[in-house]
């Protein structure tokens, strides 16, 4: 038994790997063809479709509930679990992420990462996070949706992990929409399972391998009740979406 499933894990590595090559190929040709004719909202409209045809090599079915509202100008926030979180996201709706500043480093991903304006910050720096602030600020003023993961780290799926408030402020400066995401990925037993989960020192490359030997996963994106802020501090939009995330997932 153990040998078959060695085999068939062996063969959906065969599979998708020369696939995933390709797709990244093509998304770093659009990007430089787009160079010229930089427009990130147009961007973004092209990578929501892009990262769907990412979703499909890897065989990861997308299932979504509350998408159907206006969701333009939101500030999202979502738990995190792993690198898919963006890809996943970004097949949902056209938006911008928080990353962390070590993503623009990355071959090729970290191109497709400025591609769609991503907002990067050196994580370990107040004044970094300061600059940050207001360049979310600039976003969501100009009307753009931003998306943002406030544990600052990710999780197996089982836990949510505390949120920091200080990501909250441009929300609180512009009065922005905010709307809480809850992410889920389940086996195809529809099992929660912690089988993308990135953490520790894990590396992108294993991360990525142990999603490409599963036969078939599903992630569950809920976007949840949006928040009305008004007379709120950072800290109670903080504590509010993570509760609404919480009683979500492990209701």
């Amino acid at each position: 038994m153990s040998l078959v499933m060695n085999m068939r894990q062996h063969l959906r590595r065969v599979v998708k790997y020369p696939a995933l090559i390709v797709f990244l190929i093509s998304g770093l040709l659009i990007s430089v063809l787009l160079f010229f004719f930089y427009n990130v909202r147009i961007n973004r409209f092209i990578a929501k479709y892009w990262f769907r045809c990412l979703l499909f090599i890897l065989n990861l079915k997308l299932e979504t509930k509350g998408i159907d509202k206006e969701l333009e100008g939101h500030f999202l926030v979502a738990n995190h679990i792993s690198w898919l979180d963006i890809p996943v996201i970004s097949a949902c709706m056209p938006t911008c992420f928080l990353s962390k500043s070590e993503v623009r480093q990355w071959p090729v991903i970290g191109l497709l990462a400025r591609f769609v304006g991503t907002i990067f910050i050196a994580r370990a720096s107040r004044r970094a996070l300061m600059e940050v602030n207001q360049k979310i600020d600039c976003s969501l003023r100009d009307g753009n949706s931003v998306c943002v993961f406030p544990e600052g780290t990710t999780t197996l799926g089982d836990q949510v992990g505390l949120f920091h408030a200080s990501i909250f402020q441009p929300v609180v400066n512009v009065g922005a929409k905010v709307t809480p995401v809850s992410i889920r990925y389940l086996d195809k037993n529809r099992v929660q399972t912690g089988c993308p989960a990135y953490v520790g020192d894990m590396t992108l490359l294993c991360s990525l391998d142990q999603v490409v030997i599963e036969s078939a996963l599903i992630v569950e994106v809920s976007f949840l009740s949006t928040i009305d802020v008004k007379d709120l501090s950072r800290e109670s939009i903080s504590d509010l979406s993570r509760a609404m995330i919480l009683t979500d997932l492990f209701k």
